[in-house]
């Protein structure tokens, strides 16, 4: 983070009046300018604090670098904490070794039907419920501003398939450890990929088959490679993507007035980027359509194994938190449980309204952060 003057800036310091300098904020996402993190979530915030800053001497700007041309999906973290960019986007499974006890979180997909919710539970547990998680994140020089949640996923293939039994022996892919366990119980193989990744793998047959939100099909471009769509059942929304991981040398250094502008508008982004999953799957299926592909249902033993695997959950979690040596798996993942039934009762008083969530939200958690 650096200070920069504007021409009219530079004239009125001259003068010995007029606001301070205005603070340029480097941003990084590998995501590509269509995915619902940009589109929908920094790219609008980031105009709107600066709209709201212009001027004063709480003034930033931004520069947005998307589409990975800075950092990838496991160098973002190294990226941040080194003060090469002030901010990026994080998803805590792709940098398991530093941020095990935040993988927790993250592996509760199959535990998580809805995506507000998700993200809203999600947020809480990792900024006022979770020491070790913010510890891991300090020793990273990393403050993380809640998480925002995707549509439940869905499996897709690049082949026509029409029954639970096609599966074995097929690669998927996905980046939630998660579905290790799984891809194992459908007797398929899986391998770690990030979302950008996913077109050309399935393109190239690098892999048969992936769990993906089906706004992916237009935003990842999964429309012009998937061929079967498995539609019976969702797999959760995954709720741990880090939309504003924060250096904290770049928190630290802001004026009060700064720091309070992305703690209103961090949840509003958090909560339109959730909401913009639904908006987006109807995008998503039109693609879809439109390109032929096959939308199967695989039936009562698919579904039978899912409500199996889901049961089966919380005690496999915990153990490979504990394998990995996060000490606190146990006591986040059932507050977490908790505070999903508290949020997804919030969200249906609130009917669903994005705005009145993310007020909430600020009301909840910013508003008390304890950084």
């Amino acid at each position: 983070m650096k200070k920069t003057a504007s021409l009219a800036l530079c004239a009125a310091l001259v003068l010995g009046t007029g606001p301070a300098l205005a603070t340029e904020f480097n941003y990084s996402s590998w995501t590509p300018p269509p995915a619902p993190n940009n589109r929908l979530g920094t790219v609008p915030m980031f105009e709107r604090i600066q709209e709201q800053t212009a001027g004063t001497e709480d003034e930033i700007t931004f520069n947005n670098f998307m589409g990975a041309q800075l950092f990838n999906s496991g160098t973002t973290l190294a990226g941040i904490r080194d003060g090469a960019v002030d901010g990026g986007i994080l998803v805590p499974a792709y940098n398991s070794a530093e941020l095990k006890t935040h993988v927790t979180l993250g592996e509760m997909q199959a535990l998580i039907p809805d995506g507000f919710a998700g993200a809203a539970a999600g947020t809480e547990t990792l900024l006022l419920n979770c020491p070790d998680c913010l510890a891991e994140y300090a020793e990273q020089n990393v403050y993380p501003m809640g998480v925002y949640a995707s549509t439940p996923y869905y499996l897709m293939c690049n082949s026509e398939i029409s029954s639970f039994e096609e599966l074995q022996g097929k690669r998927s892919a996905e980046g939630n450890p998660m579905f290790n366990r799984w891809a194992a119980k459908l007797g398929m193989s899986r391998q770690s990929l990030a979302p950008p990744e996913f077109q050309q793998a399935l393109q190239r047959g690098t892999v048969d088959c992936v769990f993906a939100a089906k706004d992916w099909l237009v935003a990842y471009s999964l429309a012009d490679v998937v061929k079967t769509i498995v539609e019976d059942v969702p797999h959760g929304a995954f709720a741990a993507v880090v939309m504003m991981a924060m250096n904290t040398d770049t928190w630290d250094g802001m004026t009060e007035g700064q720091r309070e502008v992305f703690r209103r508008e961090v949840p509003q982004a958090l909560m339109d980027v959730t909401n913009g999953y639904y908006v987006d799957e109807e995008r998503g299926m039109a693609a879809a359509n439109e390109n032929g592909v096959m939308l199967v249902n695989f039936g009562e033993e698919y579904a039978r194994l899912w409500d199996e695997f889901q049961q089966e959950e919380r005690a496999a979690i915990i153990e490979a938190a504990n394998a990995r040596g996060a000490t606190s798996g146990e006591s986040i993942v059932d507050r977490k449980i908790e505070l999903m039934a508290e949020w997804q009762a919030i969200v249906e008083e609130l009917n669903y309204d994005k705005d009145a969530l993310a007020e909430r939200l600020y009301e909840r958690v910013f508003s008390q952060l304890p950084f």
